[in-house]
């Protein structure tokens, strides 16, 4: 059984009923209960699904033949009706633990590959959006028992699997990248190589871009000197593996505290954690030390402002002597119908001067316990 034969059986359910109401209501003449077509049919259907309520009833022999093969059809149609529907949600929920379902969501968060930070990603996600979760579909090649786990763990944010290679455009087709917010690209620990790995990102990078320029896309390398193909790629936002692992190593002997405290600002399970706040229309125009006592007030402390600025020039990102992998990222984007470098960036100010006057498209980046409107 399959959604093929759903519409046969529903056809031949929908035939037989109206058959033996037809047949009934001519031979029983109109009398006793069988007065018009609707109620014939009616009978018809009660009695095939087997409820028979007993207010209507043949009264000739011949009627009551016609009833006994509407039972006996009826019975027959109604269990493969039932099994043709069961089937469709048993072949549904198979192929969503294989992997294998269209995600059919708006404005969600396509994650792609499995690696030691995944779970991480998603406790934190978690944790930032404890009323409001997006949702979420996972790009990976792991078994079908993790993939239970993590459907059942993370049930809050609708986590949905699609298995297969996210360089691929059919994969993230079927993850919904054409219609997502934000696609996070891991680092694929399944590699041997570590080189392979930054590859396969890049490879990543123009798939989604190509697919869905406007998409938010971050991407997480193993090595930093690949951080100049992934900006040319047009990844909006790079992390590095352990870029910062030598500052907070030399702080534990030369900065008592600081390694500590940023490990805390970084936890998923902390009280204290950072946050990126819209700015209210009153503060436009305002100085930062107006804003930040504002913040003050309400128990939160203000490090800084960030805004999204102008797009890039293809010049400023691609290099002068144009190489082979610039001209394939060119035309890449080319067939996407942008430059490979037009897209907003995003811009940090951390501790400004106090004097600093906040503009329109600014947002406060702020730490602390409560969550605040304004």
């Amino acid at each position: 059984m399959s959604n093929s034969s759903l519409p046969r059986v529903v056809g031949a359910l929908a035939l037989a009923m109206t058959a033996g109401g037809a047949a009934i209501v001519i031979v029983e003449g109109g009398q006793g209960t069988f007065t018009n077509f609707f109620n014939s049919v009616w009978w018809a259907l009660v009695t095939m699904t087997t409820v028979g309520y007993g207010d209507m009833v043949p009264a000739t022999p011949l009627g009551k033949i016609i009833g006994s093969t509407v039972i006996i059809f009826g019975v027959a149609l109604t269990s493969m009706f039932t099994a043709t529907v069961s089937s469709i949600f048993v072949a549904a929920k198979i192929r969503e633990g294989k992997g294998l379902q269209q995600v059919k969501y708006q404005n969600h968060i396509v994650l792609c590959g499995w690696c030691h930070i995944t779970r991480s990603y998603l406790e934190t996600l978690l944790a930032i959006h404890r009323s409001n979760t997006p949702q979420v579909a996972l790009i990976a090649e792991i078994s079908g028992a993790l993939t239970d786990d993590l459907i059942l763990k993370y049930d809050k944010l609708n986590l949905k699997f699609v298995r297969g290679d996210w360089t691929q455009e059919s994969i993230l087709k079927r993850a919904g990248v054409n219609s997502a917010r934000t696609v996070i690209i891991l680092p694929d620990e399944s590699l041997p190589d570590t080189s392979k790995m930054d590859e396969k990102t890049i490879m990543a990078t123009l798939t989604v871009k190509a697919l869905n320029p406007n998409v938010k896309l971050l991407a997480h390398i193993m090595h930093g000197d690949k951080q100049i193909f992934l900006q040319r790629a047009n990844a909006d936002e790079v992390f590095v593996s352990d870029e910062a692992t030598g500052y907070l190593l030399a702080s534990h002997s030369e900065a008592a505290g600081v390694p500590q405290v940023v490990r805390e600002m970084l936890s998923s399970e902390s009280g204290n954690r950072i946050h990126s706040r819209h700015i209210h229309h009153e503060f436009i125009g305002r100085t930062f030390h107006d804003l930040s006592e504002h913040y003050f007030t309400k128990g939160v402390i203000l490090l800084g402002l960030a805004r999204e600025e102008d797009p890039l020039a293809a010049s400023d990102v691609l290099a002068a002597d144009t190489s082979a992998l610039d001209e394939f990222i060119r035309r890449k984007f080319a067939e996407a119908g942008l430059d490979a470098a037009e897209r907003a960036r995003m811009r940090t100010r951390l501790n400004p001067d106090r004097d600093t006057v906040i503009a329109k498209g600014d947002c406060a980046v702020v730490i602390g316990t409560t969550r605040i409107e304004k």
